[in-house]
């Protein structure tokens, strides 16, 4: 017995949204390639082999024989051209009947539905709109999963309460706000392949706890056997259980927070380097967080390749009363500072705010906390910020290098177009991220990913404070399994100790 920090929104790979979704569906649904155990190294999946043409327009993928979904279809060449026509195709009618499929255009827009080439069974050509280097990455992420055709046009819009894939465990029921069960998939492929194997728990089984202390609660009283994003608070206690042993790894996450660089103070990119020397991220993460947390460097978590490699905004409050003054403000300024009260990687959210706020108060900047219900949050902060709002907190999850950029720091994702509520637009930033798109040369995207985070810093637009640090306690009866920085909870390899 697991658990999941919030209840599903649906079966479908593709339709649900929460990162819990994604989490816990990676056990049944599969991906044409899949990421490594503990890193984002890619590794073949379904695919046996692919390759990529010189304009980058055409994947080519050779996909594995005899691979069968759990209602004992073949995995083939049509099931990825049909998997992909029903999460991006709107003429396909069960595109219509699975809607919605949340940043399904962000991850996969590159790809023409319409041009897919089918060549023979197993051999699949996805072609691009336009050159998309990060689709590597997010053809391993979840939601571009593979499903059963039979399955979806039997069940159709239901598909989403009968989830059919190829994974190593097959799903079995989901009574809603209760529990998901998943069992073991006998026929499984993986069982025939040297490095990939079996599943060897019977069953999974997902309890929905919304309520951090009760994670840890039914973690330690042995009614559930794994409990994951821990509160900070309680890590020592887990730590200190000789029946649970603790988890943790760095996600591919960071922490900042949003600053206004169309109106008020903020505006002056002084006062933004003086708000980033004012916070010590050293001490948010001891004292707030506890220690699940490592100071962030830029827009890249440090798991992701290409991360900054060194610190760029060393707290410094002298240096911070400086930059103030020769921007103008010799004492200080008053801003409102929007803070959510919870959500997904805000990690503590209003205690951070409140310390922020104090220590930005020690160099004369007095922020107002503006308190925000986490879905009222995102509502207010998909707008932008107004002109006496000068911050707000926000965080992001991601598995490559330019997820973050091109979501929140291009002039084509200002607010209300996108998620750059401070409303930063660099057209250097934007011809970088093109370049990162159109090459597949690895030492080329770290060159461009480089110099697009020396302007970043040179800017400032958004202040990194931290990189989440995923904690988890799994029942010493078990062992096998690793948390992952994408933080899906792939059970494949689990078995009793």
């Amino acid at each position: 017995m697991s658990m999941v920090v919030a209840e599903p929104t649906s079966m479908d790979i593709a339709s649900g949204a929460g990162q819990h979704n994604y989490a816990i569906m990676s056990n049944v649904f599969e991906n044409l390639l899949y990421w490594d155990d503990k890193d984002f190294g890619i590794k073949n999946g379904l695919a046996e082999s692919y390759e990529v043409s010189n304009d980058g327009l055409a994947w080519t993928f050779k996909l594995r024989k005899g691979v069968l979904f759990h209602d004992g279809t073949e995995m083939d060449a049509e099931a990825v051209r049909f998997t992909y026509s029903r999460i991006l195709d709107p003429s396909n009618e069960y595109y219509k009947l699975g809607q919605p499929f949340p940043l399904i255009d962000f991850w996969y827009g590159a790809i023409d539905p319409t041009r897919t080439i089918v060549h023979d069974k197993y051999t699949v050509t996805l072609r691009l709109k336009y050159p998309f280097s990060p689709l590597e990455g997010y053809l391993a992420w979840p939601a571009a999963g593979i499903v059963s055709p039979t399955a979806v046009k039997k069940y159709r819009g239901a598909f989403r309460e009968h989830a059919v894939g190829t994974g190593p465990f097959k799903f079995v029921s989901w009574v809603h706000n209760q529990k998901v069960t998943f069992t073991r998939n006998d026929r499984y492929w993986g069982a025939q392949v040297p490095g990939v194997g079996s599943a060897s728990l019977d069953q999974l089984v997902f309890r929905p706890i919304i309520e951090e202390q009760t994670r840890v609660t039914e973690l330690l009283a042995g009614n559930i056997d794994f409990a994951y994003d821990l509160p900070p608070d309680n890590v020592a206690q887990v730590k200190a259980n000789s029946r649970i042993e603790f988890l943790q790894t760095p996600l591919g996450h960071v922490w900042f927070v949003a600053l206004n660089t169309k109106a008020g103070p903020t505006k002056n990119v002084k006062v933004r380097h003086a708000i980033a020397t004012a916070i010590d991220k050293g001490a948010l993460i001891k004292d707030i967080l506890k220690g699940t947390g490592v100071p962030a460097t830029g827009p890249v978590p440090s798991v992701i390749a290409y991360a900054y490699k060194k610190e760029p905004s060393e707290y410094n409050p002298d240096k911070a009363k400086q930059l103030l003054r020769e921007a103008g403000y010799p004492n200080g300024f008053s801003t409102k500072f929007w803070v959510p009260e919870s959500g997904s990687g805000m990690q503590s959210p209003k205690p951070m705010g409140e310390a922020i706020q104090a220590m930005l108060q020690q160099v004369g900047i007095r922020a107002q906390l503006q308190v925000f219900e986490w879905g009222a949050y995102l509502n207010q902060y998909s707008k932008g910020m107004p002109d006496d709002v000068g911050m707000a907190e926000m965080s992001w999850f991601t598995s490559d290098a330019q997820n973050d950029a091109k979501l929140d720091l291009t002039c084509e994702a200002v607010s209300p177009k996108g998620y750059n509520p401070g409303y930063y637009c660099n057209p250097s930033v934007d011809g970088l991220l093109k370049q990162f798109f159109a090459t597949i040369d690895k030492s080329k995207q770290a060159a461009l990913m480089y110099r697009l985070q020396d302007i970043v810093y040179n800017d400032m637009p958004n202040v990194y404070v931290d990189t989440q640090i995923d904690t988890a306690g799994l029942s010493t009866k078990f062992t096998g399994f690793s948390l992952h920085p994408s933080q899906l909870l792939r059970f494949w390899k689990t078995h009793l100790a």
